[in-house]
């Protein structure tokens, strides 16, 4: 009896642990999925900043489709070829989200016609991450959840402004080094989910 309850406890501690160690991973994954994603925002805003000159801003264009599943361009999951991955974008003037690949997507940043644009979004610290889904040997994938402010201005005035509820698809790739697992996260689709005018 004695035996039999040893046995017990001890594969209620190995379940404990890999309980643990499976929690603590996913935390690590998430916090890196959020770190992903603030990145790219970043690139985002750098895109947008007519203060900085063509060439800077196509810069920040190459480095941001970098860190998307495909760099822009079609990709292969599942033995399957894929189109390049899309940014939906949504205007509250005319009710449409519109799907548009990516690399067009930063290029309309880039030579939009307004005078200024203010593109600000969700704290890291505040944005939503979905649970880890296992959708192939090693290829996991979860959604980061963010709030972007959008601005574009005319002649020093406000012309145009709104709030869209995004949410991104981050791929991650699990790769065995001698260090250890390694996770790799590259970012997929963005959906719009909500947009509405921004409070003056």
């Amino acid at each position: 009896m004695k035996r039999t309850v040893s046995i017990i406890t001890a594969l209620l501690l190995t379940f404990s642990c890999i309980d643990a160690q499976t929690t603590k991973v996913d935390a690590l994954i998430q916090k890196r999925a959020k770190e992903k994603v603030a990145l790219m925002l970043n690139y985002i805003s750098q895109m947008s900043d007519k203060k900085k000159d063509i060439s800077t801003r196509k810069y920040y264009k190459k480095k941001a489709l970098n860190l998307y599943i495909g760099a822009g361009e079609s990709y292969p999951l599942h033995g399957v070829t894929y189109e390049p991955v899309k940014m939906q974008v949504s205007s509250i003037r005319t009710n449409q989200i519109k799907n548009i690949p990516i690399s067009d997507y930063f290029e309309r940043l880039i030579n939009y016609n307004y005078s200024a644009v203010k593109i600000t979004y969700t704290e890291v610290a505040d944005m939503k991450v979905s649970d880890l889904k296992k959708i192939d040997d090693g290829l996991y994938q979860c959604t980061v959840q963010y709030v972007q402010i959008f601005q574009g201005y005319r002649d020093g005035k406000l012309r145009y402004a709104d709030k869209t509820v995004k949410r991104v698809v981050c791929y991650v790739k699990e790769r065995q080094t001698v260090d250890g697992e390694e996770y790799v996260i590259l970012l997929g689709d963005t959906h719009c989910e909500q947009t509405e005018p921004l409070d003056n």
